[in-house]
């Protein structure tokens, strides 16, 4: 397949999976699978070469040419389109949603990271929990450990401590303190692993490998140019490389997401989406199909740079709407109470288009909760007018976001 050809396919406003160019029409192309492998075959050659639109990373690889991206227009539209959302918010409110929204981000931040992993490790836990062990010393089961943990790394990382080998392994030690198995501990005196791992299929680093991989992200994320040249994609190039090491037995997602955030306070990126972990909590499935797509294409970050550019769009609006329904609401003297913000907050998340049932929204909050105490929280939203309702064909009652409340 010609170069030109093959960079046109690269530099567009969509980036397709290799199923997408093999079985679908979406992209205009039908591939067959000759086409597909010279394809592949031109695309491994700009990979070595560096030849735009690939961008390559200086960061070690055990099972592919490199680490990259393509700087095409998938990229560089989702990441303006970002950024002038948050621009033009701060050019109406001198400020950015960030900082308007600080305490409820960085808590509903701290609440999802905790929840997200608890969840999959299925370790039953409370958001009324996880706030008392903000507030308490005393510590019940080893549930609040992990809580407190994660509370521990967050205050470990506002300190701003350098981004080296012997940090990281501080923090993966606050991370995981008294949570791991006997067979998931580090050896004494060991930074990684001492023996092979695999997760979804996928290899990690072997052995002999980690510790020059784990020493190029530390040149990589202190490198000056790379700071320039990466910028707001820096921080999330870093939580995918530690996903793609494995460096440790256990705790790496938890660890790569924790390095994300660091890397964007010690470099001051004001517009790094902090709320990601909420946005990986939310959509997992997405989260570990970004993952897949960049391993199974030979670690093309594309694909996960672009569902964190993509996550970050649908966040960012998010908050945006939730502080113009409260500022509304404001005007006519309501307000919603935190619990009730945090469930409309999911309703924006999971559905502002179509009417749901109660059923629904328990699965979109996640909870358990009763029939009356679900019908109490929407009647509610509804008498304040954020949420319309009617009766539908089956007689059940049905609910749906006002659109007058959602200004972006």
């Amino acid at each position: 397949m010609e170069k030109e050809k093959v960079i046109e396919i690269l530099c567009s406003s969509n980036y397709y999976t290799q199923n997408d160019l093999r079985y679908n029409k979406k992209a205009g192309i039908l591939f067959s699978k000759e086409d597909l492998l010279a394809f592949l075959a031109e695309k491994k050659k700009l990979v070595k070469d560096g030849v735009y639109p690939i961008k390559k990373l200086n960061l070690k690889t055990f099972n592919s040419e490199a680490c990259y991206y393509s700087d095409g227009m998938f990229i560089e539209l989702n990441k303006n389109e970002y950024i002038n959302s948050l621009y033009e918010d701060y050019e109406e409110k001198r400020t950015l949603i960030f900082d308007r929204q600080k305490d409820s981000i960085l808590t509903s931040r701290v609440f999802s990271e905790i929840e997200g992993t608890l969840n999959i490790e299925n370790v039953p836990t409370t958001r009324k929990r996880i706030k008392d062990i903000l507030t308490s010393n005393v510590l019940q089961d080893k549930n609040d450990v992990i809580i407190r943990n994660m509370l521990n790394a967050i205050k470990y990382i506002s300190e701003k401590p350098d981004f080296n080998k012997e940090n990281l392994l501080r923090l993966y030690n606050i991370l995981s303190e008294n949570c791991l198995d006997d067979d998931n501990q580090l050896k004494n005196g060991a930074y990684y692993r001492d023996d092979y791992v695999q997760v979804g299929g996928y290899d990690g680093a072997p052995i002999e490998k980690i510790e020059e991989c784990m020493n190029s992200l530390f040149e990589f994320a202190n490198d000056e140019h790379a700071k320039r040249e990466h910028g707001l994609l820096l921080p999330h190039i870093c939580h995918y490389y530690i996903l793609y090491v494995h460096p440790y037995f256990d705790y790496n997602g938890r660890t790569a997401r924790m390095v994300s955030l660091w890397i964007s306070v010690l470099n001051n990126i004001f517009e790094d989406p902090i709320f990601i972990s909420e946005a990986i909590n939310e959509h997992k499935n997405a989260y570990y199909k970004a993952i897949i797509n960049t391993r199974t294409s030979e670690n093309d970050l594309t694909y996960f740079l672009g569902y964190i550019l993509e996550s970050s769009i649908k966040f960012s609006l998010i908050y945006k709407n939730l502080e113009e329904i409260n500022q509304n609401l404001a005007q006519s003297g309501e307000f919603l109470p935190p619990a009730e913000q945090v469930y409309l907050k999911k309703i924006l998340i999971h559905n502002t288009d179509s009417y749901f049932n109660y059923k629904m929204f328990l699965k979109y909050i996640n909870n358990n909760m009763s029939k009356v105490g679900a019908f109490k929280i929407l009647n509610h939203l509804n008498k304040l007018g954020v949420l319309e309702k009617k009766i539908n064909s089956k007689k059940e009652t049905i609910f749906k976001i006002n659109t007058e409340f959602l200004v972006y």
